[in-house]
């Protein structure tokens, strides 16, 4: 079309990782139209996605404005953020970032009142170490440490996908500079929380990323890995938002299953 002629373009993307341990398989890219160009994701992930797109347009005009937070559906191929065109006949040109990370960054409604199972064997007793809120690393986080012996086997506390795993580090020291060696299974929910299962020994884990869990499923063997004073398990359900991960207190079955109760720090949960 004649007024595309001397056109100019420049594409940027820039990746903003989930943690310092992989990126996620995004794909941000566009496509020339009949009046312009579409934008597109392709998410290989198999949980949703939250990404902010910012242009730098000149001579154009984004559809969706500028700066918007777009959640692109588990799996998506070629999921439409958004359409470009030029304002007037001429020379144009655009380039746009991207910031993205996992879940669904507008999740505000969940299951509040789901009943979570103990993340152990059935028969199995443990004590939870440090609580929400607790003293030595859980400030501000709601977050629970089971005290447990390595190879421990940890089952999952609810149905979901696993959507991440990390189980290759080694290292472990108390300071907040060995967060980053933290081996971890990461479980997708159905609506829309995470559950973290962290500190998991090296070779631990049990499932791999893609892999449908069910309740009391084995995913791992606990450890002593990252950010660890000793073996434990640290679980924790959360919100995460573009920027922020939220941490959620959840409520578990105990007392033969007959009970729902947030747990407490300081005592022990028998799974019978």
């Amino acid at each position: 079309m004649k007024q595309f002629s001397g056109q100019l373009f420049l594409l940027l993307t820039v990746i903003a990782a989930f943690s310092a341990h992989a990126e996620i398989d995004i794909k941000v890219y566009h496509e020339k139209s009949k009046k312009g160009f579409k934008v597109f994701a392709n998410n290989n992930e198999f949980c949703p996605i939250s990404i902010k797109v910012n242009f730098t347009l000149t001579n154009m005009e984004s559809e969706k404005g500028d700066g918007k937070v777009f959640v692109i559906p588990a799996r998506a191929t070629k999921f439409e953020i958004t359409s470009l065109k030029p304002i007037r006949k001429g020379k144009y040109k655009f380039s746009y970032k991207t910031r993205y990370n996992y879940g669904n960054h507008y999740l505000t409604v969940y299951s509040k009142d789901y009943k979570y199972s103990l993340p152990f064997e059935t028969g199995k007793s443990f004590k939870v170490s440090q609580g929400y809120n607790g003293s030595i690393s859980h400030q501000e986080e709601n977050a629970l440490d089971f005290a447990m012996g390595i190879g421990t086997n940890i089952t999952a506390a609810r149905d979901g996908i696993v959507v991440r795993v990390v189980d290759t580090n080694d290292t472990t020291c108390p300071e907040k500079e060995c967060a980053k060696f933290n081996n971890f299974v990461q479980i997708y929910h159905s609506d829309g929380t995470f559950a973290e299962y962290t500190h998991i020994k090296r070779g631990g884990a049990k499932v791999k990323i893609g892999d449908e869990i069910k309740k009391g499923e084995l995913i791992a063997e606990s450890g002593n890995i990252g950010r660890s004073t000793g073996p434990h398990l640290h679980f924790v359900v959360f919100i995460q938002k573009l920027g922020e991960r939220r941490t959620l207190k959840t409520k578990f079955l105990t007392s033969h299953e007959k009970k729902l109760e947030v747990l407490k720090q300081g005592s022990s949960y028998l799974r019978d």
